[in-house]
């Protein structure tokens, strides 16, 4: 095998990767949005505020971190000259989080690690088939060849190589 066919094979399982992750980072879901539930408890009459003494607590250690510069409520000039003043609070400071969003972050999280292993195990998956076919004897990546058009799946193509393994 020369090295324009170790090329090409290189080339077809990089795409076939590629493409692979592109279908499961389609599958992992919007991450849950805290404002929404935020303002869906609030909307409903569930929404449920933290310890005020404990947000006092807190908001006097920050203030009194701050240097000269910084300020507990900013303000900024709009475009119709209007100024805004706003205090910038940590919502899980202020607000006892809705445990349906505790529920769905959480479930968005599961699905998020499960795929980003995926990806990493795929990623190692290339990287291997990749040093096989650079190091791999003219032999063994002769039967590989012959596949090439029919790789459908990195797994499948790996599965192959072990079988082959050099020996046929």
């Amino acid at each position: 095998m020369n090295q324009a066919q170790r090329q090409y094979l290189v080339e077809q399982i990089d795409f076939t990767y590629r493409k692979q992750v592109e279908v499961l980072k389609d599958q992992i879901p919007k991450k849950p949005s805290l404002n929404n539930y935020l303002i869906a408890a609030f909307l409903d009459n569930s929404i449920e505020f933290a310890d005020i003494d404990q947000l006092k607590k807190l908001m006097r250690e920050r203030v009194l971190k701050f240097g000269s510069g910084d300020a507990l409520i900013e303000s900024e000039e709009s475009y119709r000259r209007k100024s805004l003043s706003y205090v910038q609070l940590v919502p899980e400071e202020l607000f006892i989080i809705p445990e349906a969003y505790q529920k769905e972050l959480e479930q968005y999280e599961h699905i998020k690690d499960d795929i980003e292993k995926q990806i990493a195990d795929l990623e190692a998956l290339k990287r291997t088939l990749i040093m096989k076919i650079q190091i791999g004897s003219a032999k063994a990546l002769d039967n590989l060849v012959e596949q090439v058009d029919n790789i459908t799946d990195l797994k499948l193509t790996n599965f192959q190589l072990k079988l082959t393994d050099g020996t046929k």
